[in-house]
C-alpha cells in the first residue's frame, strides 16, 4: 500500500467542514432577512388598512344636518376607527402605535419588533396614510 492511499477522503472531510462553517452564518442571515422582509411587508399592509378604514368615517351630523350637501371626515370618529382597525389586526410584535388625523388624511405610525434567530430583535417602524375623499 502507497502513502497516498492512506489519505483517501481527506478533501471531502475537509470540504463538508468548510461548507459547514461557510454555509451556516449564510442561512441564518438568509432567515433573518426572510424574518424582518416579511414582518415589514405585514406592518405596511395593516397600518395602510387601518388608515384606509379611519378615512372612511364621515361626520354624519354634518352630513344630515346639510341633507347630504356636507361630506368630510369625522375626526374623532376616524381616530377611533383606525385604532380599533389596529388592534383588532392583532399583529404579533406591534407594540405601539399613533393615529394622526389632519384635515381629510389619517395616518397611522407603528412600531413593530422582530425576534432574530441569532443577533437578538429587530425593531420596524413605518408610516401609511389615507385622504378621505367623496364624489372623486
Amino acid at each position: 500500500m502507497t502513502r497516498l492511499d492512506t489519505q483517501k477522503g481527506q478533501v471531502l472531510v475537509m470540504s463538508a467542514l468548510v461548507m459547514a462553517f461557510l454555509f451556516m452564518p449564510l442561512s441564518v442571515f438568509v432567515i433573518d432577512t426572510a424574518l424582518v422582509d416579511s414582518s415589514y411587508a405585514q406592518l405596511g399592509e395593516t397600518l395602510q388598512a387601518s388608515a384606509e378604514d379611519g378615512a372612511s368615517s364621515i361626520d354624519v351630523a354634518a352630513y344630515r344636518s346639510s341633507n347630504g350637501q356636507i361630506v368630510r371626515l369625522d375626526p374623532v370618529q376616524a381616530n377611533a376607527v383606525a385604532d380599533g382597525s389596529i388592534h383588532t389586526a392583532a399583529v404579533p410584535g406591534l407594540h405601539s402605535w399613533t393615529v394622526t388625523v389632519i384635515g381629510p388624511r389619517v395616518t397611522v405610525t407603528g412600531t413593530l419588533s422582530v425576534q432574530l434567530m441569532v443577533l437578538g430583535t429587530a425593531t420596524l417602524s413605518e408610516s401609511r396614510s389615507a385622504i378621505f375623499a367623496y364624489g372623486q
